[in-house]
């Protein structure tokens, strides 16, 4: 199988990172989520957008207020809680706090050490997704078409 210029690029960048991340990054702490920085190698844009967004500093908004290890917070506001190699504590897992592309678009593992097959990841995820954390007790507001324009802008 030949591997185009992009892909080539893409696969270098991601083994390069397992090399670069701490001791702590997704190489080592995680079975199937990957982190944000992953997905920089091949998405740069769509991930520096997503920077910008409060679903980047979701965790840090805990810290704020101090809610950072209350587990009905922290489900909302990291990616993959509770999920097999996903969120555990900022200690362990630091590459997974915020609301990240994964908590959206599914696990990125398979994703990346498959050069960029679209196994397991959903494009478009929807607005039930969303309900998870954004429920009528929490964002009574919630508005799918006006929050979308904010995550991707």
């Amino acid at each position: 199988m030949q591997i185009n210029g992009k892909r080539k690029l893409c696969l270098i960048a991601v083994f390069s990172m397992c090399f670069l991340i701490s001791g702590k990054g997704w190489a080592q702490s995680s079975e199937g989520y990957a982190g944000w920085r992953a997905c920089m190698a091949c998405h740069e844009t769509v991930v520096k957008s997503w920077q910008k967004t409060p679903h980047a500093k979701a965790f840090e908004s805990l810290r704020k207020t101090n809610q950072e290890k209350l587990p009905g917070c922290v489900s909302c506001h990291v990616t993959a809680y509770e999920e097999p190699g996903g969120f555990i504590d900022v200690e362990l897992t630091p590459e997974l706090s915020g609301v990240q592309c994964e908590e959206c678009h599914g696990s990125a593992k398979k994703h990346i050490s498959n050069m960029g097959l679209k196994e397991g990841m959903v494009a478009k995820p929807g607005e039930k997704k969303c309900h998870k954390c954004h429920t009528v007790g929490q964002d009574p507001k919630f508005n799918y078409g006006k929050k979308c324009k904010k995550i991707h802008p």
